[in-house]
């Protein structure tokens, strides 16, 4: 039977960070708006919401391995003898047992989940029905609540934030006690990854919101009022706008004991309860192409070039340009990893897809050079169907690697762990497009925003015991935040770094790559008309500062492995 869910006979619950009472639906908590599960963290550490948003990583991750490998399943069935029970192990919102239900139609399923957050069968077709149901109950502290050798296959996917990793030996114990002899399970698991951009990146968008502190006068000439200086000691620069964040967001897995690269540690688990594993190498996919920056909505005014003078000359004297190595050279950027000569197959067919590889598109981001940054260029006062033109149709542009693999740590690794490829079809993922890496990035940054609660409680306790890690991170440094209290200024830099991730995602681009219409931007005031050029030069000039080793760092690592129990 299955384990009992939490009580829900109290409505009212105690949150963490406020002290105070709040509405509790069910097996949840709403902390600042968010869904958070009722569970006490030390016996469910899993920090991630249950927002809409969230659960929707699920499915789009789940749409990427299907589109690559085609099936539900990365194991090679033989003579395609597909299981007659499966398990999925943290089953999230159902939609793998949705999808392999369809694959598999002989097959009975179970979804195991901390919580209810599964589609209702009632709302399923009858023939999907009358085969899946769900289960609920914390693993991490109970035995899975099924009979020993009840399963054909289990499948485990992304359980990596959720699982201490003094927790890994014990949960897949229990997997080899519910497989059948023969029975196999497979995992795909992905490491806790903080995105970053680079300052080079960031700086022009700070700068948009700063205002000058001179003042003009009738006759031209001006006075700057001299700033106080800060009180604060000197502290070391950071090496990113988002350091604060990123140290909250790996602080809350180290506290609950939750390793941050599972992909590493998982074959040592794995080899000491199957017989037979096959590990595949660990996939990095890089960062994704800068895309050409979207286009102002309209012309500037005859005599905005002299507005636009004023104001350069009084940023210039608050401002410090991105600066470069002086042995490095500017690193030729390219924005998109295809090339177009006409119209694309996916586009002419009506099948588009970010996961396409679009060799030949009409609606590929072009290239950008600084050449295109004079007050004049059509780049700076065109409609984005102009920025998106054929102007750059025929200029062929060499596609760079979407991945690297790492076989470093399954070569490393005894007891019968072989590196397999098999298990990842590298051929397909090599068929993507460029602009699919906006899609993983989106996942990893998303991921991010989901621990939002966890991280600010992390924050109230450095406040309340150590403030030297705050000062350090630059939370006291920044001047447009002196003011406000912890929550508020909190707020501003998780919302900071959603739109410095927006910026550099860039989903117009993609949906114009896609052939969808951009939707037209609201026209705006002369002076905002102004700073938005002023802004959209000062990061194109910012992007000469771009060196590879930005381009290729990695927004996500992936692992997947597959064990199978003796058959005895």
């Amino acid at each position: 039977m299955p384990t009992p869910r939490p009580s829900t006979a109290t409505t009212m619950a105690l949150d963490s960070t406020s002290g105070r009472r709040v509405p509790r639906h069910r097996d949840f908590l709403n902390k600042h708006g968010h869904r958070h599960h009722s569970y006490d963290p030390e016996k469910a550490p899993y920090p991630l919401c249950y927002d809409r948003q969230v659960l929707e990583l699920e499915n789009m991750d789940h749409s990427f391995v299907m589109h690559v490998k085609k099936s539900v399943s990365v194991v090679q069935f033989p003579d395609h003898i597909y299981p007659k029970r499966s398990l999925d192990l943290g089953c999230g919102g159902g939609t793998w047992i949705l999808d392999a239900a369809k694959e598999w139609p002989d097959c009975e399923f179970v979804g195991f989940d901390l919580v209810d957050v599964q589609v209702p069968t009632s709302l399923l077709e009858q023939h999907i029905a009358s085969r899946v149901s769900w289960v609920h109950g914390n693993f991490l502290t109970t035995k899975l609540p099924f009979d020993d050798d009840e399963f054909d296959h289990v499948h485990m996917h992304g359980l990596g934030r959720g699982i201490p990793e003094n927790k890994w030996g014990v949960l897949f114990e229990e997997v080899n006690r519910v497989l059948r002899p023969g029975g196999v399970v497979e995992v795909l698991e992905h490491d806790i990854l903080f995105p970053t951009l680079p300052t080079w990146f960031t700086a022009p968008l700070r700068a948009r919101n700063k205002r000058s502190d001179s003042v003009h006068y009738p006759n031209g000439s001006h006075h700057r009022t001299d700033k106080v200086p800060s009180s604060q000691p000197d502290i070391p620069p950071l090496p990113h706008d988002h350091a604060l964040l990123e140290s909250l967001y790996y602080a809350v897995f180290e506290n609950r004991f939750i390793n941050l690269r599972p992909t590493a540690i998982l074959p040592i688990y794995f080899t000491s309860n199957f017989i037979r594993v096959i590990s595949a190498p660990i996939v990095h996919f890089r960062m994704p192409a800068l895309p050409p920056l979207q286009a102002l909505p309209q012309p500037l005014p005859p005599n905005a070039l002299l507005m636009e003078a004023s104001l350069s000359s009084d940023r210039s004297e608050t401002t410090s340009q991105p600066h470069a190595s002086p042995t490095s050279r500017p690193f030729a950027v390219s924005f998109s990893s295809t090339h177009s000569s006409a119209t694309s197959k996916s586009a002419s067919s009506g099948e588009s897809s970010l996961f396409s590889n679009v060799e030949s598109s009409t609606h590929s981001c072009p290239t950008t050079s600084l050449a295109d940054c004079s007050p004049h260029s059509p780049a700076l006062s065109c409609d984005t169907a102009n920025t998106l033109s054929s102007e750059t149709e025929t200029a062929h542009v060499m596609k760079k690697p979407l991945y690297t693999v790492d076989s470093s740590a399954a070569e490393s690794t005894s007891m019968g762990v072989a590196a397999s490829q098999s298990l990842i079809p590298l051929g397909e993922i090599d068929k993507l497009s460029e602009r699919s890496l906006a899609m993983q990035l989106y996942w990893s940054y998303q991921s991010v925003l989901a621990c939002q609660e966890a991280m600010y409680e992390e924050l109230l306790d450095r406040t309340r015991n150590r403030t030297g890690q705050l000062t350090e991170c630059g939370w006291d440094t920044d001047q447009e935040l002196s003011e406000l209290e912890s929550r508020t200024k909190f707020e501003i830099l998780v919302d900071r770094y959603k739109r410095d991730m927006q910026a550099r995602i860039s989903l117009w681009c993609s949906l114009a790559e896609l052939g969808w219409s951009v939707p037209p931007r609201e026209a705006m005031s002369k002076a905002e008309l102004v700073e938005e050029e002023r802004l959209y030069r000062a990061m194109l000039e910012a992007r000469q500062f771009a060196s590879e080793e930005d381009l290729y760092t990695p927004c996500r690592s992936v692992r997947i492995f597959v064990g199978y129990k003796d058959s005895l």
